[in-house]
């Protein structure tokens, strides 16, 4: 092996084998030939580093080689709001962070590891609650109206509430002819389809009947919905599919209700 004086001058001539560092970490071996007199390349060292360790880079420090932490390339999590945060430089992970993935938008770091406290559990299940409830009252709203089938007319009315209003109006006026012994003529009226239809007062009688027991048979249908989702461990997991009535929209999607 060659010898080298204190200055670190070859004191003869020959290959010989070194440890290079990039940015004083580790890079590699390689084998230099040395001139008497000559010295050792730029980031080049004598002395063998240690072995591959997982998890830490080998670093030149203080004339020596050591292990270093190298989380280059991991993601880690903010103990204090669970942003995310990509390694780039050597070292430990920074204070306030951890590699452990945060399972929920409402976790919290305990010290130790991400939960979610009682009453974080309670404040979440309310919230998906209400969520349930609001979507329980679309569907209901949807069904009450979004139109209505009468069997005997073979024919599709809308059920919204200026509609109905207008045929407890038309009824009104019929009812009337009738106390004062006045002929009462059928009223033509339009469809949900846009057809016209001949209407007398038996059967606006039947439409407004009609559109009552569904509007009520909804409601208390919701009021099931909400009761039994409220009781369901998993809020946002309860089918509210079933029992609605069909609207006027999905008849036309081949859900008619003859």
């Amino acid at each position: 092996m060659i010898q080298f004086d204190q200055q670190g001058f070859a004191l003869e001539s020959g290959e010989i084998t070194v440890y290079q560092t990039n940015n004083n970490e580790f890079s590699g071996a390689t084998t230099e030939f040395i001139s008497l007199g000559g010295s050792l390349s730029a980031n080049s060292y004598l002395d063998a580093p240690p072995k591959v360790k997982n998890g830490f880079a080998i670093v030149r420090e203080n004339n020596r080689w050591q292990y270093v932490e190298d989380h280059r390339g991991e993601t880690v999590y903010s103990t204090l709001d669970r942003s995310s945060l990509e390694i780039k430089e050597l070292g430990k992970i920074p204070e306030n962070y951890t590699a452990v993935v945060p399972f929920s938008d409402s976790c919290e770091w305990n010290g130790k590891k991400w939960t979610i406290s009682k009453a974080k559990q309670a404040e979440i299940k309310a919230n998906q609650q209400q969520q349930m409830r609001e979507k329980i009252n679309a569907k209901r709203d949807e069904s009450c109206y979004g139109g209505i089938y009468i069997e005997s007319l073979k024919k599709w009315f809308d059920s919204d509430e200026a509609s109905f209003v207008k045929m407890i109006g038309a009824k009104a006026v019929m009812d009337d002819d009738v106390t004062n012994d006045k002929e009462s003529s059928p009223e033509l009226w339009i469809c949900a389809d846009n057809s016209v239809t001949q209407l007398n007062r038996d059967d606006f009688a039947l439409i407004i009947r009609t559109i009552k027991e569904q509007v009520s048979a909804m409601h208390a249908l919701a009021v099931q919905h909400k009761t039994q989702m409220e009781q369901a461990d998993e809020p946002l997991d309860y089918d509210y599919s079933q029992g609605w009535a069909v609207t006027y929209q999905q008849s036309l999607g081949g859900n008619n209700a003859d």
